[in-house]
């Protein structure tokens, strides 16, 4: 079972994937971890527009292919990750506050809050664009 804290090496081995997926090409907009209070789990959310060119299952592969080649091998659980299109409500929720506060979201926590009418228990924010 995921720890209920999100802890700082899994923030920095979220960043190493981005990077490693901006590297191969498979640049994510998006990506944010977020805690599941019904699973009591963490996940890391990527978005990705091969979800809506050839879906979320090849999305998914894509970036298990990328996870698979870090070096050194990253500490976080693949099955933690999770594909999804930039239109993800979430996603596009979250890009609307920060358009409407005139506010970058990026590099930041953000723990009992509200999007859109939407509860987000914890989530820890690396870009959204």
């Amino acid at each position: 079972m995921a720890t209920a804290t999100l802890l700082n090496y899994e923030i920095e081995e979220g960043q190493r994937l981005i990077d490693a997926l901006n590297s191969a090409g498979l640049s994510t907009d998006s990506a944010l971890w977020i805690y599941s209070s019904d699973s009591e789990s963490w996940h890391l959310m990527l978005t990705s527009e091969i979800c809506d060119r050839e879906g979320t299952l090849k999305a998914y592969k894509e970036i298990l292919t990328v996870f698979r080649d870090v070096q050194p091998e990253l500490k976080i659980d693949w099955t933690s990750l999770i594909a999804v299109s930039p239109k993800n409500e979430l996603i596009e929720d979250l890009r609307q506050s920060q358009l409407q506060w005139h506010r970058n979201l990026s590099g930041r926590r953000f723990t009992d809050n509200m999007v859109n009418g939407v509860r987000v228990d914890d989530g820890y924010i690396y870009q959204i664009k």
